[in-house]
């Protein structure tokens, strides 16, 4: 058996070359940009009014003044200064009209009169600076400055950017092709009534969570019984997509046949077996551009085994980085009999501080294991107990 660093090492090291595309900016929200992003002009692009008031020049200022105002400027208007004129009333977001260097709020102001084309009035700031009240043009952005950097994740705040770059059609990581296969003779579909011997299928419906978190919708997802020409059909369908997920039939038993079906079709096995629980039984082979994921059947062991193990395949496939489990501190107490690494349930709570808490269950068949979790958290392989205060690896669902 191989220790879970070196599982996770070897199925990174099959990682194909990642083709991209191009997608609409509506249908962007959680993909993956392939390209830097460069910003094509200066932002903002021009000095602009971050307030409703008067712009005039600061050096010019003097309280004790009556200004003669000629002009509103509203945004989305080009402003130029006539000769002579050395106030404008401006509306926020609007451009400040070269010579004009800093704005008086509104509520700065004494309007004296108004006439038709003209309003006298006051100001009374009692401080004057240079660019007051004015975003800079540029101070957010240089024209060819990069903004967003490939391999960034595309959220509300992207997408509100790359909008504002222009970006009707966005580059991004082409998604996986995937496919499911759960095995069993004792499996039935979700909405079948089962007989006292049989059991529902979770299995798929966990990994169509996991792939939905990243946009993934499979070609398809298949439940077989545990017939060898009816697992090899699957198999063989399945072996035409980027990454082929099995669930079940990997361990040991008479009826365990992926293993020997997926050598028979020219499938490499890269590992068998990984020193962890649960999830020990975990399969991964290589067949050209396939990754073939063999998990266990239990429950709870395909829930851990597509965090530690397709989680960051998927990641790296998409061109994101792998992320590292976060640290907290242990509340309670914790003991294992194997000498196995052992990922349980835990969910967090806040003290003094935040830390995680463990959650009890009935192994790694038990349908409720990760319910109300957080995550799971690492209890060391060389650790037969771990005890309140202790800091652990922490991997979030």
């Amino acid at each position: 058996m191989i220790s879970v660093e070196d599982a996770v090492s070897k199925i990174l090291s099959t990682i194909p070359k990642i083709n991209s595309e191009f997608v609409s900016l509506k249908k962007s929200l959680g993909r993956v940009l392939s390209q830097d992003v460069i910003a094509d002009r200066a932002y903002p692009p021009f000095n602009r009014s971050t307030m409703d008031g008067f712009a005039i020049k600061s050096a010019d200022y003097d309280s004790s003044k009556i200004y003669y105002c000629k002009k509103e400027i509203f945004a989305g208007m080009e402003s130029k200064l006539d000769s002579g004129e050395e106030i404008v009333k401006i509306m926020t977001g609007a451009v400040v009209p070269d010579g004009l260097d800093a704005v008086i709020k509104i509520e700065e102001s004494e309007e004296i009169s108004k006439e038709e084309n003209e309003i006298r009035v006051k100001l009374n700031s009692k401080k004057i600076f240079h660019f007051m009240n004015i975003a800079i043009e540029g101070e957010d952005l240089k024209k060819g400055e990069s903004v967003l950097r490939s391999g960034t994740k595309i959220r509300m705040p992207e997408i509100s950017l790359l909008a504002s770059l222009g970006f009707d059609l966005v580059p991004v990581y082409c998604l996986p092709q995937v496919s499911i296969v759960s095995t069993g003779n004792e499996v039935i579909p979700v909405e079948a009534e089962p007989l006292s011997y049989q059991i529902r299928d979770s299995n798929s419906y966990s990994l169509l969570a996991v792939l939905d978190r990243y946009g993934i919708k499979p070609k398809s997802s298949l439940l077989v019984p545990d017939e060898e020409s009816k697992i090899v059909d699957a198999l063989s369908q399945g072996l035409e997509s980027d990454i082929l997920l099995l669930s079940g039939g990997v361990s040991m038993g008479s009826m365990d046949l992926v293993p020997v079906l997926l050598r028979k079709l020219g499938v490499e096995e890269i590992f068998h077996k990984v020193f962890l629980k649960p999830g020990k039984p975990i399969w991964f082979g290589k067949k050209g551009k396939t990754a073939v994921f063999g998990l266990p059947g239990n429950p709870f062991s395909v829930q851990v085994c597509s965090r530690l193990f397709l989680d960051p395949y998927i990641r790296s496939f998409l061109g994101l980085e792998i992320d590292k489990p976060q640290r907290f501190s242990f509340f309670g107490n914790r003991t294992k009999k194997n000498p196995m690494p052992e990922y349980f349930p835990v969910f967090l709570e806040t003290k003094e501080q935040t830390g995680i808490c463990t959650k009890s269950f009935n192994g790694s068949g038990d349908i409720r294991a990760g319910l109300f979790s957080d995550g799971i958290a690492l209890h060391p392989a060389d650790c037969s107990e771990i005890k309140d205060g202790d800091v652990l690896d922490f991997f979030p669902w």
